[in-house]
């Protein structure tokens, strides 16, 4: 898969800071030990990236990433583990929020019969059983339930994968590590819960709205920093790698910083920042009671704040790689065009 690291955007959002929008405080998330357990992550499974491509609204069908055809046929996860092939799945537990939208998304939410305590979308699916949250699900919990298939988000689950594995539980890592990659994930779970036709509806929306943010981006490029954290959490942003990193440039930005050299999520010191002074600054709804941005040291002297120019953004919707990135993609384009 390209650029690995991508794995922990979803993991990392998932459990801590960004993709826990209103399940917990900022002020409960150790930034740093989420960005060692990112480097941790990539010594385990590789750190060879290849680049992104340049053309991704072209790429964005259900079709395995170019360079990766033996990995993924169309049967095989995300990550070319074993196949889908043959595999019963009237009853699923999903420990992957992405999973548990797409499987929403394409009219199979009837088969869920588990999900994790981060899968809180849609609003119907509160109403399935928890069975613990994405880094530390109940392997008993999810057994009881005679699931025929579990959906799990990535490696950093991979003690939760070999228990399951061993017991003789089918898994598939559903969670695609690049924007370019989500319509594959589409395909799989597609295949999997026999909608095929739905799966490649979702892929051809997710290529339409890449094509018409590239088609809309603004005349002149804007500047965007996004304030994954800031204050006493530190002041981290996305890299090259994650996807809302590439969204920007979809959508005719320039990242804050843009430097394909830097790791996936970057503590950025607030001087570059006030250096850079960028035109538009997205900021993380999940920070909740954190103090307003424009009250933090160097903040407030920037273009973006004094001008109106800070956009709150949900985690949920701009981290998780599942149907909810086109209406993100659509957001960040109407932003750069405000």
């Amino acid at each position: 898969m390209k650029r690995i690291l991508m794995v922990v955007l979803a993991a990392v959002l998932c459990v801590g800071l960004v993709a826990c929008a209103g399940t917990q405080g900022a002020d409960e998330v150790d930034i740093d030990e989420l960005a060692s357990a990112a480097a941790e992550l990539e010594e385990a499974v590789g750190g060879d990236e290849e680049e992104a491509s340049e053309e991704p609204a072209e790429e964005a069908s259900a079709e395995p990433t170019e360079g990766a055809e033996e990995e993924t046929s169309g049967d095989v996860d995300v990550f070319g583990n074993g196949s889908i092939e043959g595999l019963k799945a009237d009853k699923i537990v999903s420990v992957s929020p992405s999973g548990t939208e797409i499987i929403c998304a394409l009219g199979a939410e009837d088969r869920l019969v588990g999900r994790d305590e981060y899968s809180n979308y849609p609003e119907s699916v509160q109403d399935v059983e928890v069975v613990g949250d994405f880094n530390g699900p109940d392997v008993e919990k999810v057994v009881a339930l005679e699931p025929d298939v579990v959906l799990m988000s990535d490696k950093l689950q991979q003690d939760a994968i070999d228990q399951l594995e061993d017991l003789g539980v089918p898994v598939v890592l559903v969670d695609a590590t690049s924007l370019e990659d989500i319509p594959y994930s589409f395909e799989l779970i597609g295949k999997l819960v026999g909608e095929e036709e739905a799966a490649q509806a979702l892929a051809d929306e997710l290529a339409q709205a890449i094509a018409d943010a590239q088609a809309n981006q603004p005349e002149e490029a804007k500047t965007v920093y996004y304030a994954m954290s800031y204050g006493d959490a530190g002041n981290w942003t996305s890299g090259p790698g994650s996807f809302i990193y590439d969204m920007i440039k979809i959508a005719g930005g320039t990242p804050v910083p843009d430097d394909e050299s830097l790791p996936t999520w970057v503590e950025y010191p607030v001087e570059d920042l006030v250096a850079a002074d960028p035109d538009i600054i997205l900021t993380d709804s999940s920070m909740g009671a954190v103090d307003p941005i424009e009250d933090q040291t160097g903040y407030s002297d920037l273009t973006a704040v004094a001008e109106g120019n800070v956009h709150e953004i949900s985690a949920d919707v701009f981290s998780r790689p599942g149907p909810r990135i086109i209406d993100a993609i659509k957001t960040l384009s109407d932003i750069l065009n405000g």
